[in-house]
């Protein structure tokens, strides 16, 4: 029977697919802190993965005050929970609002935004 060929079929292509899809996840929270006296951001990004060399966060844009400051590429997660990049933003005054987008290799964005007080 076809119908029943169809069906068993469409089953095991959805249990084929569904670990992949569980798998692919955006970061889970981007937590940005800011040190006024190094004049230093440091941005950890909540992504937990098996494998740091096949799932991963990609990319890591910062802006301040919705200008684009620096788009980092990566090609590997620093560790398996998570990814930490610093960076060094002289001169910023309070209120600036520091915006950090993130992207997963596999699927997702992730953002994280902080007004310098």
């Amino acid at each position: 029977n076809t119908y029943t060929m169809k069906k068993i079929l469409f089953t095991l292509i959805l249990l084929a697919v569904l670990p992949l899809a569980m798998n692919a996840n955006p970061a889970r929270k981007v937590t940005l802190t800011y040190d006024k006296e190094a004049e230093k951001l440091t941005i950890t990004i909540l992504h937990p993965v098996r494998d740091t060399t096949k799932h991963y966060i990609s990319e890591i844009t910062i802006l301040v005050d919705e200008k684009e400051i620096e788009t980092k590429e990566l090609t590997t997660q620093s560790s398996a929970d998570s990814e930490v990049y610093e960076i060094t933003l002289p001169g910023l005054t309070k209120g600036a609002v520091i915006t950090v987008n993130t992207k997963c290799n596999q699927f997702g964005r992730k953002s994280g935004k902080l007004t310098l007080k």
